[in-house]
């Protein structure tokens, strides 16, 4: 049985990992709506946004890689939805899943963040954004992976006691 304090904490968990999620595809919407439409960017603090956007490193597999970000993002917000509670082995799968998306996509954005740094010596606000966007999903995603299996290992050892 999973203690009522630790499903109230995923429940938050699940809340916060749905609000960071919806801000990321607010982000990824407007970088892909960018590209896709060719206007410039709103830069905010960096000067170097348009250059980023347009850089050879902005598509992977001939997609936008703010697409492909929001996504993730939307999948990230799906899965966070509470109806997977009501079936415990589906809310298992959708936090184990929601950890993977996270996990690869801050890969992935700590690769373009180097891109940014190291290469293009150019930054911008909306990748910065994102990137700290995803860098938290994947920290309240983890968190909620590791309650939940936590959980699961500790309530499956107490039943064999």
């Amino acid at each position: 049985m999973i203690p009522r304090a630790m499903m109230v904490q995923l429940n938050v968990l699940s809340l916060m990992q749905l609000g960071l999620a919806l801000a990321g595809a607010g982000v990824a919407g407007y970088l892909a709506w960018n590209k896709v439409s060719g206007d410039r960017l709103i830069c905010v603090g960096f000067q170097g946004c348009d250059i980023v956007n347009n850089s050879p490193y902005a598509e992977l597999l001939g997609v936008p890689v703010a697409v492909w970000g929001l996504g993730a993002y939307l999948a990230l917000a799906m899965l966070a939805l509470p109806f997977w509670g009501s079936y415990p082995p589906l809310q298992a799968w959708a936090i184990a899943f929601s950890f993977a998306i996270a996990l690869g996509g801050w890969i992935f954005s700590m690769y373009l963040t180097f891109i940014e740094a190291f290469i293009l010596h150019a930054w911008c606000s909306w990748c910065v954004a994102s990137a700290i966007l995803i860098t938290s999903l994947m920290a309240v995603s983890g968190i909620r992976f590791y309650q939940t299996f936590l959980v699961a290992w500790a309530c499956s050892s107490e039943a064999v006691d």
